[in-house]
């Protein structure tokens, strides 16, 4: 991904999606893809194993911080964005989600309040990569 601030833009152009593979296996992959030793990998902090087993295999990697309101922040950050874009040939899954990805609604068809939690892998891994730019206030 690259943020320019200047005009308020995320681009989103590579994605690596794999289910069900272990961390030995995944960090071969990022490797594998091209990510070096100091570049910072952030995980969900919610497997603070994964986060030490990234570590064990040499790469920069720390966990996501969450808190109260984190979720609502982030995601109010990206909609406030003037523009996201999303290479949808590198980044085929991310694409989706971000297209896909709509607020709940209840049986009126009135927009519940909240971020639905599924079907957000990708976007939940550009709030964990952006998370040192929406975290500086006036970003």
């Amino acid at each position: 991904m690259h943020y320019d601030s200047a005009r308020r833009t995320l681009y989103i152009f590579g994605e690596l999606t794999r289910h069900r593979t272990g961390n030995a296996e995944t960090a071969r992959l990022l490797r594998q893809y091209g990510v070096q030793d100091t570049d910072l990998i952030t995980a969900d902090s919610a497997e603070p194993k994964s986060v030490a087993d990234y570590r064990s295999y040499g790469l920069f990697c720390r966990g996501a911080v969450k808190g109260p309101g984190s979720v609502d922040y982030s995601m109010k950050w990206l909609q406030a964005l003037v523009r996201i874009v999303i290479d949808p040939v590198r980044c085929p899954d991310t694409a989706k989600e971000f297209t896909a990805y709509e607020y709940d609604r209840n049986k009126a068809g009135e927009v519940i309040s909240g971020y639905p939690d599924r079907d957000n892998h990708h976007i939940d891994a550009v709030r964990y990569g952006t998370e040192p730019i929406w975290k500086r206030r006036g970003q």
